[in-house]
This record gives structure tokens, C-alpha cells and sequence, in this order.
């Protein structure tokens, strides 16, 4: 009897291992705020796509629809989106954690400054 709880309690426990390590799906519709040194960001739509551990998406914002690639891992999200920022381009990422219908992060301008970032899932 004892030998049986132990390998019931073995598979419990080896279930929510699993659970927790599964991985977070971000595919959908978001609205994205952002705010830097330089203050808050107009809010944008964001609409990603999974597969695995690659995330792809577009960004559309007051300047146009910018397309993207990056990473999903467990919780952790990263993307990075190139701009032309006046014959140049730019490359921000945007690194964050997903917690359900709501993502928070920091965000690189590509070493000339920083700020923070948060989404929300669009029903």
C-alpha cells in the first residue's frame, strides 16, 4: 500500500512539473505601452505568432507596421524590431516575462537608451 502512494505521488508530482515547465502560448492580439527616458509611447497593437520557441509578429504603430522575430522560453519573451531612424536602422528589443494576459519588460534602443514596455492581451 505504501509502495503504491509512493508511485502515485511520483506521477503527481512529475505531472505538475510538466505544467509549470510547459510552455506559455502568446499568439493573439495585444496592446502595447511603452515609455523611455523620453516619456510614454502612443499605446500600439501588437499581433504575434508561435511556433515552439520562435515568435514572430508585426508591431503597428502611428509610423507604420513593423514585422519582427524572436523567442519564447518558458515565461520569457524576446523580440528585437529594426526602424529607420533617419537613414539608419535602429534595432530595439524588448525583453519581458508573459504572466497570463499581461507581459512586462524592459526595452534596449540599441544602446542609446532604455525604457520599459507592457502588453495586454485583446480579448
Amino acid at each position: 500500500m505504501r509502495n503504491r502512494r509512493v508511485v502515485i505521488l511520483g506521477m503527481v508530482t512529475a505531472a505538475l512539473a510538466v505544467a509549470v515547465t510547459a510552455q506559455t502560448d502568446v499568439t493573439g492580439s495585444w496592446t502595447v505601452t511603452s515609455s523611455t527616458d523620453q516619456g510614454a509611447n502612443p499605446p500600439s497593437t501588437m499581433t504575434l505568432q508561435q511556433d515552439g520557441d520562435k515568435v514572430s509578429g508585426s508591431l503597428v504603430t502611428d509610423q507604420g507596421t513593423l514585422e519582427f522575430e524572436g523567442t519564447m522560453s518558458g515565461d520569457k519573451i524576446e523580440f528585437t524590431i529594426a526602424i529607420d531612424a533617419g537613414g539608419m536602422t535602429m534595432e530595439i528589443t524588448l525583453s519581458g516575462t508573459v504572466d497570463g494576459d499581461k507581459m512586462t519588460g524592459t526595452l534596449d534602443l540599441g544602446g542609446y537608451g532604455g525604457g520599459e514596455w507592457a502588453a495586454t492581451r485583446i480579448p
